[in-house]
């Protein structure tokens, strides 16, 4: 082999060294870097995995709550509706009984005023004979 070509051979070595130990080392730093990111990731991700759940968790309860609540105002509703059901029942026998005396008392005025009218229009004999 020429000695040029050896010369050539080993600068390109010695370069391809050279230029690939930065690289090396850049490459090292990198990965720790990237090492120490993906720690404090991990760390981060189960906090808020911790956080997530115990949101869940209060959710949970907010709803358990709501539900029992609207268990109540459920039943209070109904309760309501009967209570206005009663009452609309007690209005209509009132009226109904409201309305019959009226006309029971209607009646009873009008046969009054029947037999006040025949006496008024028969003649009476106060005049001596």
């Amino acid at each position: 082999m020429p000695l040029a070509l050896e010369i050539t051979l080993i600068l390109v070595l010695l370069a391809l060294a050279v230029g690939l130990v930065p690289l090396l080392i850049q490459l090292r730093r990198t990965a720790k870097g990237l090492d120490l990111f993906l720690s404090s990731t991990r760390k981060d991700l189960a906090q808020i995995a911790e956080d997530v759940h115990a949101s869940r968790l209060r959710m949970d309860h907010l709803a358990g709550s709501l539900a029992v609540s609207l268990g109540d105002l459920s039943a209070f509703t109904k309760s309501l509706g009967e209570v206005g059901g009663t009452v609309k029942e007690w209005h209509a026998r009132f009226r109904t009984t409201l309305e019959s005396a009226s006309r029971t008392i209607g009646g009873v005025i009008g046969g009054l005023s029947t037999v006040l009218a025949f006496f008024k229009s028969k003649p009476t004999s106060h005049e001596p004979d």
